[in-house]
């Protein structure tokens, strides 16, 4: 078996989303299928490309390898097919992608920007592979996030847009000891057993682990769980408690309390090609995704993520 482009989407999607349900149902496959079809490549490459657990997948050090490799690849036929199609193209739809609900709210409102020009929405887990489509032009906008402290690059065709800054909050059972407390001290739930998402390509879960670091310990990860509701579940049930957003659904047994001194801050972004219609707008874009941020309330009365004015 030759490897071919295909193959290698499938690699970086399984390494996106670190989970082969969650990548056999973003390619509409099933899973026994898609696990056959990862055997092949791994036959074809000489080794395997992922540890396989529990907790889903990732990548050994061959796949780093072949991961490295495999994206330039991509990227570069991606440039190669969107330079192909601009090609004396006037724009007949705007795709806008990203996570969380600002995405679709944000389309709602971009035909006061762009009139009479349809808009096209997806939404997906992986901050990373959103900002990569907009690298490879298969979206002109992209609602993104990231972490503070991380630099986002300034070369290339990509312009960003940073939009709000958000303190991330912990989420614990209603009758934890600290629960009755305003804001919590990440050093106090050092004992705890926390429930953390899996990576998201833009600095997840390593900034939660280097604040915990900060904060003298090191935390016990007994689950990594991509569903919410499984993990306010655990929450509720006393056997978990979890690092969330502000929006995170209290009530039922589940509190949701800031962080003393925002250790960990999360970062709201669109995310553009210098070259796509949305640059010659951006500024008018962003000002209405920072007015979308600026209403939206948070669960529990507490301030929704604090917009950043240019």
């Amino acid at each position: 078996m030759d490897l071919e482009l295909r193959h290698l989407r499938t690699i970086c999607l399984l390494a996106d989303t670190g989970s082969v349900t969650r990548a056999a149902a973003a390619l509409s496959t099933s899973q026994p299928a898609l696990t056959t079809q990862l055997q092949r490549i791994e036959r074809e490459v000489g080794g395997p490309l992922f540890h396989r657990g529990r907790s889903g997948v990732r990548p050994t050090e061959l796949g780093e390898f072949v991961l490295v490799r495999a994206r330039a690849v991509l990227l570069s036929m991606d440039d190669l097919l969107h330079d192909i199609t601009a090609r004396g193209a006037s724009p007949s739809t705007l795709r806008v992608g990203g996570v969380g609900p600002l995405t679709v709210e944000l389309s709602a409102r971009l035909p006061e920007v762009f009139p009479n020009v349809p808009v096209h929405v997806r939404t997906e887990y992986s901050p990373k592979l959103v900002t990569d489509l907009v690298r490879a032009g298969r979206l002109d906008l992209g609602t993104t996030i990231d972490y503070v402290d991380r630099d986002l690059p300034t070369d290339g065709p990509l312009a960003w847009a940073m939009l709000a800054v958000d303190p991330l909050h912990v989420a614990l059972w209603s009758e934890h000891p600290l629960a009755r407390e305003t804001y919590i001290r990440l050093e106090d739930l050092a004992e705890c057993p926390w429930a953390l998402t899996p990576p998201d390509g833009t600095g997840w879960p390593e900034c939660f682990y280097l604040a915990c670091q900060r904060a003298g310990f090191s935390p016990q990860v007994p689950y990594r769980l991509y569903e919410r509701s499984e993990i306010r579940d655990l929450i509720a049930d006393r056997r978990a408690i979890a690092p969330c957003q502000a929006d995170f659904e209290s009530g039922r047994g589940v509190v949701v309390r800031q962080l003393e001194g925002a250790p960990i801050q999360l970062r709201h972004l669109l995310v553009w090609r210098r070259d796509s219609p949305v640059d010659q707008a951006s500024d008018r874009v962003a000002r209405l995704a920072r007015e979308l941020l600026d209403r939206t309330p948070s669960e529990g009365g507490r301030p929704a993520a604090r917009p950043v004015r240019p």
